[in-house]
């Protein structure tokens, strides 16, 4: 049978064994990969992105260069005499050299009038290489190369000349463009570096306050498990935000305290098999002693005493024999119809002599009600019931029994007028070993199973048990017990 201190004992050793690392060392651990991982994700998205818009960017920025380098040089042609101002060229042209575009203007006949090449053939080859080695070392994905594109000057319809413009294609960064993206991915490394630092102080934070209390629980249920039962996890406000860790404090003091209470019944189980078994033994022990010393004589009255002690002593070994077999069995149900309306009239018929000898009366009343149940285990059921009732009833009293249909249910009632049970012992009477007048003992025998034995049958064919009962006035047991 389940026993909360065997998983408390495991869950001991478990935590023992296993406990390479605190927990709050896991936690921070965990928090920091997590937050590394993310700012990594976000940093390379960041660099792709910002690297993919300012290529964008330089692209269009040599588009528009271009674009005006050939709209200055036609501003340079003289329509009405068809001359070019080779002057304010040629510093057009050494302008755009130094930014790596090498320029060539031909007149309308395709003649030469100002070659970059021509004028400085020395400085357009350093710069080219310039280029070539700063886009092969620091972008050797673009695969990009020397190129020249032709265009047609014309203005106002009249066509003016031709330009040659040569230049890296399909783009290329200065040195400029390259410190600004140097510049740019160390803001991201350091943001980084600095959110990284930050996250890992919050997750430290973060991981102690979850730590504490979680390292509360493992100490509460270490003692516990070593069998101390008075202490409590308590509820600490300030470390038990998460509604998880208060849900499992309040586990552990609701563990702590049923196995308490469970404790508590089983040295008062001892103590009182204790008190049963020491007096019968004591007296038949002295009788017997009296007797072979030949002390007093074996008398039929004298061996009748000894017979009655150890009838008790053999009821009290076979209520603990059915408490070992309530925690061991799994209960079989064997279901069949059972009328318990006529399984109750029966059951009352067998305390027939009982309730004379008590000058008790015993009444059923009701309506037919058939369930689906095991009928041996029902009728212990209502004879635990009854017996109860008997035995702490009244001379003169009343026993009343009734049966009615509830829907897909029964209703089994048995109402007594005895002496009723204390308020504070209601909650604990179906508790094994329970008695809530314990010095009743030897008037009425056994070592109060009854009640916990029915509960479990009861339980076992899917109904309920509950009681009312007023001290001095009586009690009333309800079973309710579903037909199918």
């Amino acid at each position: 049978m389940y026993d909360p201190r065997d998983w408390i004992q495991i869950w001991g050793n478990y935590t023992m064994k296993h406990k390479k690392h605190k927990i709050s060392t896991q936690l921070s651990a965990g928090f920091t990969v997590i937050v590394l991982i993310t700012i990594s994700v976000i940093s390379l998205t960041a660099n792709i992105l910002i690297n993919h818009q300012f290529e964008k960017y330089v692209a269009r920025q040599h588009e528009n260069f271009t674009r005006q380098l050939i709209t200055t040089l036609l501003s340079q042609y003289n329509s009405s005499n068809q001359t070019w101002n080779l002057d304010y060229i040629h510093g057009v042209g050494m302008y755009a050299l130094k930014d790596g575009y090498i320029i060539k203007v031909y007149d309308k006949d395709k003649n030469i009038i100002w070659n970059a090449e021509n004028h400085d053939m020395t400085l357009c080859h350093q710069i080219m290489d310039d280029i070539y080695t700063n886009m092969e070392k620091k972008r050797p994905d673009l695969k990009g190369s020397f190129s020249t594109h032709h265009y047609t000057l014309s203005q106002k319809n009249q066509l003016a000349g031709y330009a040659d413009i040569s230049y890296y294609d399909p783009y290329y960064f200065s040195e400029s463009d390259f410190l600004f993206l140097d510049s740019l991915n160390w803001i991201l490394f350091i943001t980084g570096i600095s959110s990284l630092i930050l996250a890992v102080i919050a997750g430290m934070l973060l991981a102690k306050r979850l730590s504490i209390p979680l390292t509360k629980a493992t100490k509460t249920a270490e003692k516990i498990s070593e069998g101390n039962y008075q202490i409590r996890y308590g509820s600490d406000k300030a470390n038990t935000t998460a509604l998880e860790l208060a849900q499992l404090g309040q586990a552990i003091d609701h563990m702590a305290e049923n196995l308490e209470k469970q404790e508590e019944v089983r040295r008062q189980l001892t103590s009182d098999v204790a008190h049963e078994l020491r007096t019968p033994v004591a007296n038949v022990s002295s009788q017997l002693e009296a007797m072979i010393e030949e002390v007093w004589e074996p008398t039929k009255e004298r061996l009748q005493i000894c017979y009655d002690e150890l009838c008790r002593i053999s009821g009290i070994i076979s209520d603990l024999e059915k408490r070992r077999q309530l925690e061991a069995s799994n209960m079989v149900l064997e279901k069949e119809p059972v009328n318990l309306l006529e399984l109750s009239r029966a059951v009352k018929t067998a305390f027939e002599p009982e309730l004379a000898k008590n000058k008790l009366t015993c009444t059923v009343t009701g309506e037919p009600a058939t369930i689906s149940g095991d009928q041996k285990r029902l009728h212990q059921v209502i004879f635990n019931l009854i017996s109860n009732a008997v035995k702490y009833s009244t001379e003169n009293g009343q026993i009343l029994i009734d049966i009615h249909n509830l829907g897909k249910n029964v209703q089994l009632t048995v109402k007594d007028q005895g002496i009723g049970i204390p308020k504070e012992d209601i909650p604990l009477i179906f508790e094994r070993f329970y008695r809530t007048d314990r010095s009743r003992n030897r008037k009425t025998g056994g070592a109060g199973i009854g009640l916990t034995i029915t509960k479990t049958i009861v339980l076992a064919h899917g109904g309920s048990i509950s009681v009312e009962s007023v001290e001095g006035c009586g009690s009333c047991f309800t079973v309710v017990l579903p037909k199918n």
